[in-house]
């Protein structure tokens, strides 16, 4: 039969046992604000490796993603798409960062430079409070310049293709 005396050891036991589950202590994955991921890599996507004149624009955009340490995408996160040194007559667009949309992905178009060769872009996550995170893509200019700057399209004249 049950007594009273072990109802109340056992009642003290759980209570001892719950106030050592407390959730003061409680610390999660994530900071400050879960559910917001942070920004922990970024990786080329698309849009590297390829090749026009020097002028023209890339028929592929260039794309990078930015995922968290558990590689899960990470929104709104402004990524700035810049050329590694000077480069004549090339250009990026847009030229101020971009965010990236809800599957981490963010896209600059370009133009080549003017000169042939090889040209080195580089898109880099904007945070001052985070550790450098860079991806670059490499991009070549071959053949002879003018690209689709002028110069018509050497069609008839009519306007039409």
């Amino acid at each position: 039969m049950w007594s009273p005396p072990v109802f109340c050891m056992g009642a003290a036991v759980v209570c001892v046992g719950l106030a050592g589950c407390s959730g003061g202590d409680l610390t999660l994955p994530g900071g400050d604000q879960p559910g917001q991921p942070q920004p922990a890599s970024i990786t080329v996507f698309s849009g590297d490796g390829q090749q026009g004149k020097p002028g023209d624009l890339l028929g592929e955009p260039l794309t990078v993603r930015v995922v968290d340490d558990s590689a899960r995408p990470v929104p709104d996160t402004p990524v700035q798409f810049s050329f590694l040194g000077d480069v004549s007559g090339a250009a990026l667009d847009p030229a101020t960062p971009v965010l990236t949309d809800p599957e981490g992905l963010a896209t600059a178009t370009l133009r080549l430079g003017d000169v042939p060769g090889e040209q080195v872009v580089v898109a880099e996550v904007v945070d001052a409070q985070l550790q450098a995170l860079r991806a670059s893509f490499t991009v070549t200019a071959v053949g002879k310049g003018g690209g689709d700057k002028g110069g018509g399209n050497g069609g008839n004249g009519d306007g039409g293709d």
